[in-house]
């Protein structure tokens, strides 16, 4: 880049046009939004058989690709947005050095270099002479025929000196005020320049392939593009105040509610993992940033699978017996299939929308690595508006490649206390945001609940404070799920209403009181089947309760409400007394709940 250029150059039209990809993006991602929820919520309520099918199928496809318009011109507008900021940064120390040399009586000529008179105490009888100074910064252009400006930084750092030594020997005090206002104006130049380089290879890079077919190629892609993109723009981001360190769910909420715009698409385009596991900040915001980083995953994934598929080992060896790379082979092939499986029950979540009147989905934590089992939190209705919201925790064996069944719980959830509270916004939430026991021997140990406790607070405080009003809150856990509520409500107040607990070994407390939420606010549940009394005893046994109490036992001051479960995973069974009553208790309406006498 030249002195002239830099001096004609206007980083406002680069911001209009990230304007206008910003316009394209809000575009897409509107459409994207109508094409999952609003479309095809109408489908599954209207339509069905093998027509239906096909038409559901063009539909994702439709909004696949809006939702890759909306991510890549969401880069596109904040890309142009942190070049335009690099830009101006570098005129605006060009235009300081020139305004500078206006004032001395200077002049800057069309190629950068700068002119000074003649001045200073007579030498000989005679006034030093005036002179001209080329620039002495580094530029990437050092083969433009006429550039002043040095190729090489080392020399023009070498020269630079040597002219400074000039300037002061040579009697003319204008040479050395035109020697730095010509460097100031060479630097500006180069950063300039060094900006124009490094993006035009990223905004290069940010093109999709011609065709109407999102591929797993093309979101792997896209991850590449947020990585390039976020790098190039460590500066402009870094203008972008950070989360409050160690900041509570209420800082978190109030930090984002202080920024811009702008400052929060930027944020979301470029940092989506980040802001997508931010507890405090509005569900839809989350869903919006998770739903980018598990499109993008997806793909990832799935050319990882495609690559390790191909590369299969031998299998067996002369003797019959299964290698040890084969073996090594299928344990990545089942653990990148599990993931992507936990990823597709994700997706046909969303695809469900409006079948028997299912509410839109929110994704409100993705990582599909999170301490080996993943991580998943999805809500059934929107809950910063919702007046019954309910937080599920599931328990032992939960994994990302397995969600599905305790996604379907939540729905199950959902659905029936939707019934029984018509007109009321109800939004039930599966949350698995921690490493849960894989086994019921790892189960046994507290140090599972003890990780987990804090997490579910700060999500719960989070909830809160992400909502405007209030709303009345349930939490409910299943087996070791149970377990990890009680270590949250040990140590805090829990931010809920009521505390329902189905297979519970035991809940850290000795006693309903220590929840924290009032004895009659407890609720607990079991099954009469062998499975489920192994678990419940089995944690009293090994002490997951003080004084070896379960909320199941009579003393331990809860409400025990009556199950018709027929083990320890049924208590969520289509028209079951169990479900109802877990129904009753998220929607307030106690006197519905029958208790086991």
């Amino acid at each position: 880049m030249r002195y002239a250029t830099l001096a004609k150059l206007k980083p406002s039209e680069f911001e209009d046009a990230a304007d206008g990809y910003g316009f394209a993006s809000s575009m897409a991602g509107e459409a994207k939004d109508g094409l999952g929820g609003r479309i095809t919520k109408g489908m599954n309520t209207a339509l069905s058989g093998k027509a239906a099918t096909e038409a559901r199928t063009q539909v994702r496809k439709l909004a696949a690709n809006f939702h890759y318009t909306q991510i890549e011109c969401g880069l596109i507008r904040t890309s142009l947005n942190a070049l335009a900021a690099d830009l101006r940064a570098a005129k605006k120390k060009l235009e300081a050095a020139v305004a500078e040399a206006k004032a001395e009586g200077l002049t800057v000529n069309p190629d950068g270099s700068v002119t000074y008179p003649a001045g200073g105490d007579k030498v000989d009888g005679e006034v030093p002479e005036g002179g001209t100074v080329p620039a002495r910064a580094g530029t990437a252009d050092p083969g433009a025929a006429g550039n002043p400006l040095s190729p090489s930084r080392e020399a023009s750092a070498q020269a630079e000196a040597l002219e400074r030594q000039a300037a002061n020997l040579g009697g003319n005090p204008h040479r050395a005020k035109a020697v730095a206002i010509a460097n100031r104006i060479a630097t500006a130049v180069r950063e300039a320049t060094e900006a124009d380089q490094a993006w035009a290879p990223r905004l290069r890079a940010l093109t999709a392939d011609d065709d109407l077919d999102v591929s797993p190629a093309d979101w792997a892609d896209a991850q590449k593009d947020m990585r390039g993109a976020r790098k190039g723009a460590e500066d402009y981001l870094g203008d972008i105040k950070d989360p409050p360190k160690d900041g509570t769910p209420k800082d978190n909420a109030r930090w984002w509610k202080g920024l811009s715009d702008q400052e929060r698409d930027d944020l979301v385009a470029l940092r989506p993992a980040s802001v997508g596991a931010l507890d405090g900040l509005p569900a839809d915001v989350r869903d919006e940033a998770n739903r980018a980083v598990m499109a993008e995953k997806r793909g990832q994934y799935e050319l990882r699978l495609a690559a390790l598929r191909a590369d299969e080992p031998q299998r067996t060896a002369a003797m019959g017996h299964e290698t040890a790379a084969w073996r090594e082979w299928d344990k990545k092939r089942e653990r990148l299939e599990g993931k992507l499986n936990g990823m597709k029950a994700i997706q046909e979540r969303f695809d469900r929308t409006g079948r028997d009147g299912l509410p839109e989905a929110y994704l409100l934590g993705f990582d599909p690595e999170g301490e080996g089992d993943g991580k998943v939190i999805l809500a059934n209705g929107n809950p910063d508006t919702a007046d019954h919201r309910a937080v599920y925790v599931p328990g032992t064996g939960t994994d990302i490649s397995k969600i599905g069944g305790d996604l379907g719980r939540g729905e199950d959830m959902w659905r029936e206390s939707h019934k029984m509270a018509p007109g009321k916004n109800v939004s039930v939430i599966s949350w698995f945001d921690y490493n849960a026991p894989d086994t019921i021997p790892q189960a046994t140990s507290g140090s599972y609940a003890e990780k987990a406790g804090p997490r579910l607070q700060n999500f719960l405080e989070g909830a809160e404070a992400a909502q405007p009003g209030s709303s009345h809150t349930t939490v409910m856990g299943h087996s070791y799920g149970s377990t990890v509520i009680g270590e949250s409500a040990k140590h805090h107040r829990i931010p809920a209403d009521d505390i329902v607990v189905a297979g519970s070994p035991g809940m850290q407390v000795g006693h309903a009181r220590d929840l924290g939420v009032g004895t009659d606010r407890v609720w607990a549940m079991g099954a009469g089947a062998f499975d489920d009394r192994v678990v419940r005893y089995g944690g009293k046994l090994v002490g997951l309760g003080e004084e070896l109490t379960i909320p199941t036992d009579e003393n331990f001051g809860g409400k025990i409400m009556k199950s018709d479960s027929g083990g320890h995973s049924g208590f969520w069974d289509e028209n079951s007394q169990s479900l109802r009553n877990q129904a009753a208790v998220i929607t307030g309406k106690y006197h519905r709940v029958e208790l086991d006498d």
